[in-house]
């Protein structure tokens, strides 16, 4: 059995899981969000390149899936149901320890047996972006294509599927 938490540990817990649910609800009471929705500084690799990066897409894919717009949150970014699963499973977790005051996991291993699963999740973080971006290229994902830029608009020529 694991040890009482301190109160610090428990307005620490508390207070995690407050904030993380705040911003669930957030997404979730604001109107869904759109390109150009929010000032956002942006990500270097798509103001380089043009092309998403894994996880380009995905505010809007979690406000979409929270509004529950399923598809477009397929469209945009499919990672966002993991986030939200494990957003939430993390305010479940740190909520009811806060509660009980007693911790429910010992976070310090988890972390250690996180750090050993990392090079095969990286692996496939890597495989499902360049799918990511196949699909963006060839299909009707330009919102997640920045075809003002040369090397996206001559990719996205290159691998559009023709017209039937």
């Amino acid at each position: 059995m694991m040890p009482p938490l301190l109160p610090p540990q428990q307005k620490w817990r508390a207070g995690a899981a407050l904030v993380l649910l705040l911003l669930l609800a957030a997404l979730a009471v604001l109107p869904p969000l759109q390109k150009g929705s929010f000032d956002f500084p942006g990500c270097l690799f798509y103001k380089m390149t043009g092309l998403p990066c894994p996880l380009c897409g995905g505010t809007r894919a979690t406000s979409a899936l929270l509004h529950g717009d399923l598809h477009r949150t397929l469209d945009l970014n499919p990672l966002a149901f993991v986030a939200v699963a494990a957003l939430l499973g993390i305010v479940g977790v740190c909520g009811w320890e806060a509660v009980r005051g007693r911790a429910l996991l010992n976070w310090p291993s988890r972390f250690k047996q996180a750090g050993r699963w990392f090079p095969l999740v990286l692996l496939l973080l890597i495989v499902w972006w360049l799918l990511h971006v196949w699909s963006a290229l060839r299909g009707p994902k330009s919102e997640l294509l920045d075809l003002r830029n040369p090397l996206a608009r001559s990719l996205h020529e290159d691998f559009r599927a023709p017209a039937r």
